[in-house]
């Protein structure tokens, strides 16, 4: 597995425009780092190879899509249900994220909604899912700390 101490200084300042400014293109990362286009490509192809650069799209705002509405959702699953019970969760369209915990609940899901309504509704259709025991919800006030890696790159 690849760490940040595998990547060179130039592997971390073209990170660090990506982070920034991951729309401005190949011949913007070159010309900001001092180096030709085909580096700049090169080092681009490199680190996605590594898995470090895992996705070019766009970030978008559940709130602004008409969700403003968060909640972490804790899921305790039946004994040798965890797969099929975390595919039953993909396919509610509200669940943003599911992962697998260690402690007193199996799955942690991400969830919005558009309204306290809507949010009840999303809690029954992850309760029908096969294989769930008993849920625990945590409604997100605000987020204080954003998603974040660009930290990781400090030496």
């Amino acid at each position: 597995m690849d760490t940040a101490s595998d990547l060179d200084h130039t592997d971390r300042r073209l990170l660090e425009i990506v982070l920034a400014s991951p729309r401005v293109g190949v011949r913007e990362f070159s010309r900001r780092l001092g180096v030709a286009r085909g580096t700049a490509q090169a080092r681009l192809d490199k680190l996605e190879a590594r898995g470090v650069i895992s996705s070019w799209a766009p970030t978008l705002d559940p709130a602004a899509l008409g969700f403003p509405l968060s909640a972490l959702v804790h899921v305790q699953v039946a004994q040798a249900e965890l797969e099929a019970t975390c595919t039953g969760l993909a396919e509610v369209r509200e669940v943003l994220e599911v992962m697998s915990v260690a402690g007193e609940f199996d799955i942690v899901c991400r969830v919005v909604a558009r309204d306290h309504s809507h949010l009840e509704e999303v809690f029954s259709a992850i309760i029908a899912t096969p294989g769930v025991l008993r849920t625990r919800t945590e409604v997100v006030l605000r987020r204080r700390v954003g998603p974040r890696v660009a930290q990781l790159l400090d030496e």
